[in-house]
């Protein structure tokens, strides 16, 4: 789901800057942000017992992540981490709480980009 940048930032957004590697969040994380990229790539991955990487996800330019675990307050179960260099938006979940409930047609697309996802 792609939330306009500007609604995003005056909602309390902010942009942070990552390094190609850098750990956006790692696997056991608490889920307190929504992420969106403006610029760059981001993999999904994580690791088994013998340290084998699966690939979960690329994301890219205007792509969200994150977002469902913020509904059901649990741990991330994977890793997100910068494949080049990256901006991405992220707010504060009670931030993003905030927005969706001010603004049903956003929780109605919210729920429609998650149910997408699911499959």
């Amino acid at each position: 789901m792609v939330i306009h940048q500007q609604i995003l930032k005056s909602a309390g957004a902010i942009i942070k800057k990552y390094q190609p590697k850098e750990n956006i969040f790692t696997k056991g994380d608490s889920a307190q942000y929504y992420f969106q990229i403006v610029s760059g790539s981001v993999k999904m991955n994580n690791y088994d017992e013998s340290g084998r990487e699966y690939i979960q996800n690329f994301l890219k330019d205007g792509e969200c992540f994150g977002e469902s675990l913020l509904f059901i307050d649990h741990k991330y179960s994977m890793n997100a981490i910068a494949i080049t260099f990256c901006e991405v938006l992220i707010l504060k979940k009670t931030l993003f709480f905030n927005l969706i409930q001010q603004n049903p047609k956003l929780c109605f697309e919210m729920n429609k980009w998650l149910s997408k996802t699911a499959f």
